[in-house]
């Protein structure tokens, strides 16, 4: 199984929504596809999915993933979202907060070709913890908008992702043609010198509660090649 990191260095930019449309879109080339919702600052995943009420399922000492279908395709999931109430706050510390990330990581009982996780925002700790773990044998995406701002907040990440070996395929500019200016440009300079492809994915207000997979094609032949 192939671990594909989705991350980013700051919260807002759209990485959720691209983890669940790549999920899709490689199913859609008949692939399995697991998809693991480790963003517990703000887990979003399972309320696209619809799996609230879902509860966990053990085998042996190890956790089953829910099956959730989209489009007539099976995947893989498994998050915080779907057990906790919603309404309800949750305090999680640093301790308990990657001990839940690593269980989730290493003991679901995934059977996919591909693992994409959806990854905390910035370079908390708790993403070094999750990098440490997949060191050496992990690709990346990395998502922003094409902006200034979150140009300098994937810079940093990006620095970490490479100092923890993590291969990375890609950067996602999201929302792209939303923006507009010369600083457009000048983001995509910026990331082209430092050897990214660049994957644009448009403006889309249906993005924002749905699946547009075809809009992800591009993206599916950089992380599986």
């Amino acid at each position: 199984m192939i671990s594909i990191l989705v991350t980013s260095g700051k919260g807002g930019v759209g990485k959720s929504t691209v983890a669940a449309n790549l999920a899709l879109a490689l199913a859609e080339k008949g692939l399995k596809v697991s998809l693991l919702d480790a963003d517990l600052m703000d887990p979003v995943l399972h309320l696209l999915f619809n799996v609230n009420k879902e509860r966990i399922r053990e085998h042996g000492k190890s956790l089953l993933p829910l099956k959730v279908k989209i489009n007539e395709h099976e995947i893989e999931f498994m998050g915080l979202g779907p057990f906790i109430p919603r309404g309800v706050g949750v305090a999680l510390n640093y301790e308990k907060t990657t001990s839940f990330v690593i269980t989730l990581l290493k003991f679901v009982r995934w059977s996919g070709d591909y693992l994409i996780i959806d990854s905390p925002p910035s370079s908390i700790d708790v993403n070094v913890k999750l990098f440490k773990e997949l060191k050496g044998r992990a690709r990346a995406v990395l998502v922003g908008e094409p902006h200034i701002f979150a140009l300098e907040d994937n810079l940093r990440m990006l620095d970490l992702l490479r100092f923890y070996e993590i291969d990375v395929r890609a950067v996602v500019l999201n929302k792209y043609g939303f923006y507009q200016g010369e600083y457009v440009k000048y983001v995509e300079n910026e990331y082209e010198k430092l050897g990214l492809r660049i994957i644009k994915i448009p403006w889309d207000a249906e993005l924002q509660m749905g699946f547009k997979p075809e809009l992800f094609k591009e993206l599916v032949e950089v992380v599986i090649t």
